[in-house]
């Protein structure tokens, strides 16, 4: 019986375990969503009737998840919520600029609240300025979402004045918003990234019915209800996706031009202008709720890849021979 030199047989099992590892199995895949706004020079006046404030609650939350591990910061009472951070997170607390793609996952969120006009914060501060972020990058396989949300809650009374049965409520700021979302062409389908925004105003009475609300959209006359719009300069109410369809390609949000943020991400040097007015509101008490919201959702399915052609008829190869040698063994 004739025994096969130990090279020969290393080398076929070398050749069969990478055919079969290639059959099939899984790629690395990568995926990023950043959701940015930042809301500057917001002033809530009221141009008729007379309006005093019952009382106020700010509100700053920032959350992150990844793969099934969730973090949780701020809330009522905060205006600068302590980041929320999970994985290789290289930015510090209330930096809102990009971490950008890398090799590690991680997920972030983080919101604050710079100053606001009500209550005064700092003392003498005449208007509100926000900040909010959420981004997340996985690597590979499975799931991370982030959050940043900003806002508050305001009880307002509104008094009669002599000539003016009611009052109006006027809101002006300016918004510099900035999202992005990147899928890699490795990843299988159902994967997703989704970088999401809101920013509403909401005024209930009462019996908490809604007497005004206000969604910027980026169309003057949209996304109002009893009240009139005077300038609304891009969408602050979106979801902006990156799917298999549109795999391997950085999608870019920047309505305004603004460019991604730089230093920190807080500068007000650029922003569009946004401003709307109640309807009448007749002598009762309200109250003022301002959202906003920032959050990035990511999900990687991963790519099954199937043998080609050209490497069954390998092993179908690998075979023959064996059986070959087996005969010649006897």
């Amino acid at each position: 019986m004739k025994r096969f030199s130990r090279p020969l047989t290393s080398l076929m099992l070398a050749v069969a375990c990478v055919l079969t590892a290639g059959a099939s199995g899984s790629v690395h895949a990568s995926a990023y969503g950043y959701s940015y706004n930042n809301i500057f020079g917001l002033t809530i006046s009221n141009p008729t009737g007379s309006i005093s404030v019952a009382g106020n609650t700010d509100i700053s939350r920032a959350t992150a998840t990844l793969n099934g591990a969730s973090v949780i910061r701020g809330g009522n009472g905060f205006v600068d919520a302590q980041q929320a951070a999970l994985g290789a997170v290289t930015h510090g607390q209330n930096n809102f600029t990009r971490q950008g793609l890398g090799s590690t996952s991680y997920s972030r969120g983080d919101a604050q609240i710079i100053s606001s006009q009500i209550p005064p914060f700092p003392p003498g501060a005449t208007s509100t300025h926000s900040v909010n972020v959420a981004e997340a990058f996985m690597f590979d396989t499975g799931s991370a979402d982030a959050s940043g949300r900003n806002g508050s809650n305001t009880g307002l009374s509104v008094n009669l004045v002599v000539g003016a049965p009611g009052a109006t409520i006027l809101f002006n700021f300016r918004a510099a918003p900035f999202m992005q979302v990147y899928l890699d062409t490795l990843a299988g389908p159902g994967s997703a990234s989704t970088a999401n925004m809101s920013v509403s105003f909401t005024i209930t009475n009462a019996l908490g019915q809604t007497v005004f609300n206000w969604s910027p959209d980026g169309t003057v006359g949209s996304g109002i209800f009893r009240g009139t719009e005077l300038a609304d300069a891009a969408d602050l109410n979106l979801s902006y996706s990156a799917n298999t369809l549109t795999a391997g390609n950085l999608l870019t949000y920047d309505p305004l031009g603004c460019g991604a943020p730089t230093g920190t991400g807080t500068g007000t040097s650029c922003g569009g202008m946004f401003t709307a007015l109640s309807n009448n509101l007749v002598a009762g008490n309200y109250t003022l709720t301002l959202n906003t919201v920032n959050s990035a959702d990511l999900n990687i399915i991963p790519r099954v890849v199937q043998v080609s052609e050209p490497g069954t008829l390998a092993l179908l190869g690998l075979g023959l021979i064996g059986l070959c040698l087996q005969r010649r063994r006897h």
